[in-house]
């Protein structure tokens, strides 16, 4: 069933259990991932980024995203990441999306609290759910000093916005999967201790297995997972692609891509389903 992600992180808190969220990166993905989903009877976020909900289009991604959730036994929940601009928000809901992010992250605190608050307007007047971001997730190469979340300032950001989930910055970086950053489960754990909502892992890429169990353990109920998917994806094209003949059917060549990311989403959801 298409829905928003409250439900689906209220039942993993309560079972101690996370709830992959994964980044679409083209259209042809989404039933694979929604299939991956299905296939082993796990509650899926499927998300994306502006940029890419642009190039799709909102409403015919959304369209798409409730039609495949029809056939599934598990709910889906179609969330935008990293909205910075509440008009892309706006475009999102309207587009008919279940779930929305506003990154205020790089913003200072009090600016941040009164932007989230206008999304968090925004989203429920749509009937959506929202998540916000405190303190910044890294992107690229790892660096030595870095903005970590405050626990505190994680307590005052819930109360004042009421917003559904919150990311933290615990270390972790976009776009890793050569390497495994050594986040902060220390801060974590405060911040847990600390506020009442869901937390969310960005950047789970590039986060140890072990450590993901942990996040998990440590209140974080949404994961989020996108490079390594993608790598999947390209590096079984660069195979297949490569050895086809003009005339081959492109969906024959598709199919083995699909099966590559089928089998990357299903370890992740066994990192965070235990």
């Amino acid at each position: 069933m298409y829905c928003t992600m409250k439900p689906l992180l209220a039942q993993a808190m309560e079972d101690g259990q996370g709830v992959p969220a994964f980044n679409i990166h083209a259209l042809e993905v989404v039933p694979v991932m929604a299939k991956a989903a299905d296939a082993v009877k796990c509650p899926v976020i499927l998300q994306v980024s502006v940029s890419t909900a642009k190039y799709i289009g909102y409403s015919l991604l959304a369209s798409i995203v409730k039609k495949v959730s029809e056939d599934m036994t598990v709910d889906v929940a179609l969330h935008l990441d990293h909205a910075t601009d509440l008009e892309d928000i706006r475009g999102a809901l309207d587009g008919g999306f279940s779930s929305v992010m506003y990154d205020g992250s790089k913003l200072p605190f009090e600016e941040n609290v009164a932007n989230t608050l206008k999304a968090v307007e925004l989203a429920r007047n749509a009937g959506a759910s929202i998540e916000a971001e405190l303190g910044i997730v890294g992107r690229g190469k790892i660096i030595e000093t870095y903005p970590y979340t405050e626990p505190e300032d994680a307590a005052e950001f819930v109360r004042r916005t009421g917003i559904d989930a919150l990311a933290v910055g615990i270390g972790t970086h976009h776009g890793m999967y050569k390497a495994k950053t050594n986040i902060r489960l220390d801060i974590l754990k405060k911040i847990h201790e600390a506020v009442d909502i869901p937390l969310v892992l960005h950047g789970g890429t590039g986060v140890r297995d072990d450590d993901v169990r942990e996040c998990v353990r440590l209140g974080m109920h949404k994961l989020n997972f996108g490079t390594e998917l993608n790598v999947s994806w390209v590096r079984k094209a660069k195979e297949v692609f490569a050895e086809a003949e003009p005339d081959d059917t492109m969906r024959n060549l598709m199919i083995e891509c699909n099966q590559a990311m089928t089998e990357t989403i299903q370890k992740k959801i066994q990192l965070v389903r235990f």
